[in-house]
């Protein structure tokens, strides 16, 4: 397989998967009605075709400046399937039991669009999400503190932690303007968003670099559909 192909197939996945965004977002009132609907199409094509580029590109040149190795598909069921499966089991399980017991949030959990807008806005985590902040941004944090502090056997782990951790807490501050937009801006609301998105982030980072991008995503795909799915 040439080295190019699977960042080419992630670049075309990331262009559909933000498609898929589309309806979760018409639900949720995210999207102004005043937008036409192919004019929304045209404008997410162009934007995602642009930014996802530009992130598939530069991790195609980071990756093999590191030692990760994220295309792995041998074998499926042992290295993907089975823990991808259990894993975003847990996820979804316990972000839902943490949203119920220490975060209830009326405005944020009571909003329910249709299965099927949750189903297809899965795809896109699992896809977008995971490029953009695993294969993307954990790879270029774990690039830079190998490149500026000397990279030995006993550190290596520590790297990885560090770049995991700030991937996964970018990965809740993203989800911060969608929130303030269904819920009033308050600490609780911050910590909610941080905390279950950083469980989600973490272990997801984990799964990229210690079973490859395909498991990272499989986890993140089964959790959500446990978030936005399961009703």
């Amino acid at each position: 397989m040439s080295k190019k192909k699977p960042y080419i197939i992630l670049w075309l996945l990331c262009i559909a998967g933000s498609w898929s965004l589309l309806p979760y977002l018409y639900h949720l009132g995210l999207v102004p009605p005043s937008v036409p609907s192919f004019t929304l199409f045209l404008m997410t094509t162009g934007q995602a075709a642009l930014i996802y580029g530009l992130v598939c590109w530069l991790s195609y040149l980071l990756v093999p400046k590191t030692d990760l190795t994220p295309f792995h598909f041998d074998p499926l069921l042992k290295r993907i399937i089975v823990p991808g499966v259990v894993a975003g089991a847990v996820v979804g399980l316990s972000i839902r039991l943490l949203s119920a017991t220490l975060f209830p949030s009326p405005a944020l959990s009571e909003i329910q669009p249709p299965f099927w807008a949750g189903l297809l806005a899965s795809i896109y985590g699992a896809v977008n999400e995971e490029v953009m902040l695993r294969l993307f941004l954990l790879t270029f944090v774990f690039f830079l503190l190998q490149k500026f502090f000397k990279l030995r056997s006993g550190n290596r782990l520590i790297f990885l932690w560090a770049a995991n951790i700030a991937a996964a807490l970018i990965f809740g501050l993203g989800h911060l303007p969608a929130a303030f937009k269904l819920a009033e801006p308050s600490v609780q609301v911050v910590s909610r968003v941080l905390l279950l998105n950083g469980i989600a982030g973490i272990c997801f980072g984990w799964l990229y670099w210690a079973r490859g991008l395909w498991t990272a995503m499989a986890a993140h795909f089964v959790a959500d559909l446990f978030l936005h799915v399961w009703i």
